[in-house]
């Protein structure tokens, strides 16, 4: 009785070791590309404050294919997935049924690297069709880079979310979800003023890309988890 009456309820919760794996395989990504890749990773750091630098990256060949690029666009499917599962875990979206578990996360994993496949090759048939490929460039890069960027700012949150105080959590899960709202927003608005203004684009096209790559993923996504569970 004496015992029951101490115990003090934790603050903190217990979280499985993949979970520790994965935080510090992103936090060695960045440190990684800061170490070999110090120039390039500066100017990337850039372009979160300057368009000019956003528009002479994506002119660069092989911009994507670059290993900054490629290592960042790794630490996004890393650090979304696992936010988007912690989010779920904890009942704060609608797929409060799916279990915290690794196979979970692949499962994300594989849903986000499938949308953004098909999206990229969706924008590259367009850019064939209109003859518009330095356009569809520009977007696409655009796209990439608020995900990296995304991907890095979710780094603290996840952590936060794993090990942080109970307390904490509420306030970082509705942080992220401020993140992928605003970079929605600057997606779709600066995207589409970068690559389709006065490009001769059709509007049709334009909302067919919108619906079906945007919104729809989303949709889908909500119900191959409620399937899934």
């Amino acid at each position: 009785m004496i015992l029951s009456q101490n115990i003090i309820e934790s603050k903190y919760h217990y979280q499985p070791s993949w979970v520790m794996v994965l935080i510090v395989l992103s936090v060695m990504i960045l440190g990684y590309l800061f170490s070999a890749y110090n120039t390039r990773f500066n100017a990337f750091i850039k372009t979160s404050f300057s368009s000019r630098f956003v528009n002479q990256l994506s002119q660069e060949e092989y911009s994507l294919s670059h290993p900054t690029s490629i290592f960042l666009s790794v630490n996004f499917l890393i650090t979304a997935s696992l936010f988007i599962l912690q989010a779920i875990s904890i009942k704060k979206i609608l797929l409060s049924f799916i279990d915290f578990s690794f196979l979970s996360y692949l499962l994300i994993v594989c849903f986000l690297f499938v949308i953004y496949l098909i999206k990229v090759l969706f924008l590259k048939v367009i850019g064939f069709i209109f003859d518009k490929s330095v356009a569809v460039k520009e977007y696409i890069f655009l796209i990439f880079l608020i995900n990296q960027l995304i991907g890095i700012g979710l780094i603290p949150l996840i952590i936060f979310i794993a090990y942080g105080e109970q307390s904490l959590i509420n306030s970082c899960v509705h942080i992220g979800f401020c993140f992928f709202i605003l970079a929605f927003i600057i997606s779709i608005g600066k995207g589409v003023i970068t690559a389709f203004s006065g490009r001769e684009i059709s509007g049709f096209y334009l909302f067919l890309y919108l619906c079906l790559l945007e919104i729809l993923p989303l949709l889908l996504g909500i119900k191959l988890f409620e399937n899934f569970a």
